[in-house]
């Protein structure tokens, strides 16, 4: 039998937006799936998008829970997911055709595999990929290839990504459920710290509709509160590199990344 992999999609007032998102999900050539959507308490139709589309397909599952924000909503998924592989993917974007096959293909071997993905703003479509070949890395070359671009997308996001639920379990990896943002990069860390193989495939798996809309505004005035959430990101990094005895030869690389990425949400 092939693999199940557990989609899980937390939602969260995206009315709008989730009957594309879920076309594309359900539409994967990829079958074996696992849907779980999460409505993390949205106050508008987002619940009953989902209960329409569980409905056409028995493979999704619905949790309907109190706003508890995305860390929280992710862990609320992982805590039903059954599958041997794990995949993330934000309600108001698309996981491009094909996506699931090419990285369930690309797995054996690795404990996780990492994709390219469109950056989506204006009207405009950008392919961002930092690693261009399809290779596996082994720990030691991975870390050092981390180092250099931690805070990008490429590294830091979930969504074009495959995991292995059997390698969350064994280390009890979960979301943090109370930062305001950065809750994927810190679950990144803490899963980076336990691989041993990473496989890249420069296939683009999926469309992210990036929009400031405002936002880094409205969290201008949250400045200390960004900056202890930075601070707890940096210690999340750091700490990978003090373990395996790399932070003192990699000091200022690694430092970096304290500087160039932003405190804004």
């Amino acid at each position: 039998m092939p693999s199940t992999v557990s989609v899980i999609i937390p939602v969260y007032n995206a009315e709008d937006r989730l009957g594309r998102c879920l076309e594309c999900v359900c539409g994967q050539s990829y079958k074996q799936l696992e849907i779980i959507l999460v409505n993390d308490g949205s106050g508008d139709n987002s619940l009953a998008v989902c209960r329409a589309y569980a409905e056409k397909d028995p493979r999704i599952l619905i949790i309907d829970k109190k706003n508890g924000g995305p860390g929280d909503a992710r862990n609320a998924g992982l805590s039903q997911a059954s599958g041997e592989y794990i995949q993330f993917v934000d309600a108001d974007d698309i996981l491009l055709p094909g996506a699931t096959e090419s990285l369930v293909r690309a797995m054996p071997g690795s404990d996780m595999v990492i994709g390219h993905y469109h950056l989506c703003m204006q009207n405009k479509q950008v392919d961002k990929g930092l690693i261009k070949e399809d290779v596996q890395m082994q720990r030691d070359e991975f870390l050092r290839a981390l180092m250099k671009y931690p805070g990008s997308f490429f590294y830091s996001a979930l969504w074009n990504k495959l995991y292995s639920s059997a390698l969350m379990k064994q280390h009890n990896l979960r979301f943090h459920d109370r930062l305001a943002w950065g809750e994927d990069f810190e679950f990144n860390m803490k899963y980076y710290s336990k691989v041993q193989a990473v496989r890249f495939i420069p296939e683009v798996l999926y469309n992210y509709f990036w929009s400031t809309s405002g936002q880094t505004w409205r969290t201008l005035f949250k400045l200390p509160r960004n900056i202890r959430i930075k601070r707890q990101l940096y210690h999340a990094f750091r700490k990978i590199y003090q373990d395996e005895g790399l932070y003192l030869a990699n000091k200022f690389t690694i430092d970096r990344y304290i500087f160039n990425v932003t405190l804004f949400d």
